[in-house]
């Protein structure tokens, strides 16, 4: 079977203006991107010219190269290493030997071409503060959940089941795989929907949403009645006071805000 070929187009977006375009591939439904330090990474099928005539829209300096999946997975093992979270948590790539001197939980990942990677502040702040909680026994709901890093990571931390969410079916199938990567298929579901249009927040302790500020905010009223622990994330800094108060008008406190390399997460509560 002939190895499929994907475009990976790259959108040149300093960090400031990286949120307003990540909402504009949303509102376009791209699915399957990545934040680099000063562009936005777009894959698509090396066929789908009318989607990268969209693209060409949105950001006409872009520059585009095909790829193939080898590549992709090629790529992941030249950079992608072994990555100490807080003080429990290591993100360790599937494909390397383990090496775990100070005992830390071990989550095993293969992003695939979802992006999962643990590595962007964003992800990293939800994990550093979902460490900082005592989720044994929880129910874990993950409302774009990439490849499966935070609610499988609650699982290793004591969890009693987690579920995924995310409008692209790609990464709910890797966030699958890396649950029977990591023994956790039990207790792990994942399903690609939109979450906004058809979710429900009912019976979880904890919800996780690592994606934007213009998706965050329509969750407000979703999340705020459930009395959950919601854990947002992919705040960029700019935008953080807007959703505090939007927040805050729905009766939610905001006793916890990490920002880091200009992103922010909030942990909010009743």
């Amino acid at each position: 079977m002939p190895v499929k070929r994907w475009l990976e187009v790259s959108l040149p977006a300093p960090p400031d203006a990286q949120e307003e375009l990540l909402a504009r591939l949303i509102a376009e439904e791209f699915e399957g991107f990545q934040i680099e330090e000063s562009c936005v990474v777009v894959y698509l099928p090396a066929d789908d010219v009318s989607r990268l005539a969209v693209l060409r829209r949105l950001s006409p300096s872009l520059t585009a190269r095909e790829r193939g999946e080898e590549e992709w997975a090629d790529a992941w093992m030249r950079y992608y290493k072994p990555t100490p979270i807080g003080s429990r948590l290591l993100i360790q790539p599937a494909w390397l030997p383990l090496e775990n001197p100070e005992n830390r939980a071990v989550y095993l990942n293969d992003p695939g071409m979802s992006f999962g990677t643990g590595l962007h502040a964003s992800t990293r702040l939800c994990l550093e503060i979902l460490e900082s909680l005592e989720p044994k026994g929880w129910r874990v709901l993950d409302v774009g959940c990439g490849s499966g890093i935070l609610g499988l990571c609650a699982l290793l931390l004591g969890a009693e089941s987690a579920v995924g969410v995310d409008i692209d079916a790609y990464a709910v199938r890797t966030a699958l795989e890396n649950a029977l990567l990591n023994g956790m298929e039990s207790k792990f579901t994942a399903y690609a929907e939109d979450f906004l249009t058809s979710g429900s927040v009912d019976g979880f302790d904890i919800i996780f949403s690592n994606i934007i500020a213009d998706a965050i905010i329509p969750l407000v009223p979703i999340v705020a009645p459930a009395g959950s622990i919601w854990v947002a994330s992919g705040i960029i800094e700019h935008r953080l006071d807007e959703v505090l108060s939007i927040a805050e008008a729905a009766g939610l406190n905001a006793p916890v805000i990490r920002i880091e390399d200009g992103w922010a997460a909030v942990l909010f509560s009743q």
